[in-house]
């Protein structure tokens, strides 16, 4: 799923252009994730751009440890979504270097046209963007996009045709630089046209804008406002998060009274808030396990029907008496495995939930609470104990060896205000850590909260803090010159 070999790039008919190859397995990752959004083009703008995003950004990493550049990242990962709602496009960073994507489905890609918030919002302004032409018509094996060069910010701003209309800047696709050589060679150098500081907004202006544009059906907000209000609100972090979640029916409450466009989200919102913990290459971490074949055989044989825990029948629930008594029978493997099965009865089942709920109260191992309250998530979402567990695939490549870990986060609710967050590296298709692994956890200031070195016989890292609701963090994976950081917010 995740080997550089399936990336290779493909003989193109124009010689400077770079053409790479769609995997099924990443086109049916996006399609899944786009479907937190609220509308049909916006699922679509996130499937086309979580398709490029992930086929790019593989051959990116690659190109540029090659040349010991630093390694690229996705900007705004933690809130990608809220992103692909509104716009479309990708910021990627590389050190100070900012670069945006921008795929299109257009069958002969003629011009480059980059939505007017990546040029002319001060903090979304990028030096280089990037026409992608993605073709997604022919077989599983036959998917394709090709990248139809680059130009920069000064010459978006200065030769960019700009159209009121529909709030872009284009240039035709024969204007641009074919060849990404000459974007590595000037990477560093300032590219970008000085642009004008956008208007503040007052709380009133925002609540109006938030009711305004919340309602799913308007399909292209962007373009109800006047640019400068609707460019303040979007480059508002919390704001643009605040839309995203009204237009995806998400329950919010009022902080304040008299300022309504500060809003909090309760503990029983926590599972509905998976929409945006999953952003590209985040998954559902038990699904993400099972493909990488990281579940214990003696639970696989659990799950595909053994006689011990249906007692021969094909319905899951009559494994439900077997698995109550796994839960007190006070090994801690059973309970794990017990647990585990209990999330994968049909949502709603009182018996297991009352089981795991239970089982919350009572157990004192973090590892068991974990999994019953995710298990809790799957069957009763609303409920205020429900936990979420997501993963992401991190890839280390030096030189021609890539390096794969896993990254999988636990949220858990503590109280009224409070998120338990349980971290954990494990190793993919291996046993053990790579010898010297650094993991690095820094809270908001940047300070360190966490760091481990692997030595000779590591097999996992794992730790827990707890925070509040819109709390920010880093987790940062380390090996040797190379290394991944990921933003994440409770």
């Amino acid at each position: 799923m995740f080997e550089f070999n399936q990336l290779q790039p493909l003989a193109s008919h124009k010689s400077d252009r770079l053409e790479l190859t769609v995997n099924q397995v990443d086109r049916e990752v996006a399609w899944h994730q786009a479907q937190h959004h609220s509308n049909p083009i916006s699922r679509y703008n996130a499937y086309l751009n979580g398709i490029c995003l992930k086929t790019f950004l593989n051959w990116l990493s690659e190109w540029l440890a090659e040349e010991a550049f630093p390694q690229p990242s996705v900007w705004h990962s933690q809130d990608i979504s809220s992103i692909w709602e509104l716009v479309n496009g990708t910021a990627i960073q590389i050190g100070d270097t900012r670069l945006v994507l921008i795929p299109s489905d257009e069958g002969d890609l003629e011009e480059l046209c980059v939505p007017q918030e990546w040029v002319d919002i001060p903090n979304w302004s990028a030096d280089y963007y990037i026409p992608v032409q993605v073709n997604l018509d022919g077989d599983e094996d036959e998917c394709w996009m090709e990248v139809c060069g680059f130009a920069t910010h000064r010459q978006l701003k200065n030769e960019g045709r700009y159209s009121a209309g529909d709030h872009t800047y284009a240039l035709p696709t024969k204007e641009l630089t074919q060849s990404l050589v000459v974007m590595q060679i000037t990477l560093g150098l300032n590219l970008q046209q000085e642009v004008s500081p956008l208007p503040s907004l007052s709380e009133v202006e925002s609540a109006e804008l938030l009711h305004k544009l919340g309602n799913s059906s308007v399909y292209s907000p962007r373009l109800i406002a006047p640019f400068e209000q609707w460019a303040s609100f979007l480059a508002n972090d919390q704001c643009r998060q605040q839309l995203y979640n009204h237009r995806l029916g998400i329950i919010e409450e009022p902080a304040v009274a008299a300022a309504p466009s500060v809003v909090i989200q309760t503990q029983a919102s926590l599972f509905q808030r998976l929409n945006t913990y999953v952003q590209v290459g985040w998954q559902i971490a038990d699904e993400m396990m099972e493909q990488l074949g990281m579940v214990e055989p003696g639970l696989i044989y659990a799950i595909t029907g053994s006689e011990a825990y249906r007692y021969g029948g094909s319905s899951t629930l009559k494994g439900i008496p077997t698995l109550l008594d796994l839960l007190h029978d006070g090994n801690k493997g059973n309970q794990l495995r017990a647990a585990d099965l209990l999330g994968r009865v049909e949502p709603g089942n009182a018996e297991a939930i009352s089981a795991l709920t239970n089982l919350l109260k009572t157990t004192k191992d973090d590892d068991v609470r974990c999994q019953a309250a995710v298990s809790l998530g799957k069957l009763d979402p609303k409920n205020s104990a429900a936990g979420v567990k997501i993963g992401k695939i991190l890839e280390l490549t030096i030189r021609l060896d890539t390096v794969r870990v896993l990254l999988e986060i636990t949220l858990l609710p503590e109280g009224s205000d409070q998120t338990n967050v349980y971290l954990r590296v494990l190793p993919v298709r291996t046993k053990i850590l790579p010898l010297n692994l650094e993991v690095i956890v820094l809270d908001e200031d940047g300070e360190v909260l966490w760091e481990e070195q692997a030595d000779s016989d590591t097999n996992r890292f794992q730790n827990d803090f707890s925070g509040t609701i819109g709390d920010y963090f880093q987790v940062k994976v380390a090996y040797q010159e190379v290394s991944i950081t990921e933003d994440f917010t409770i």
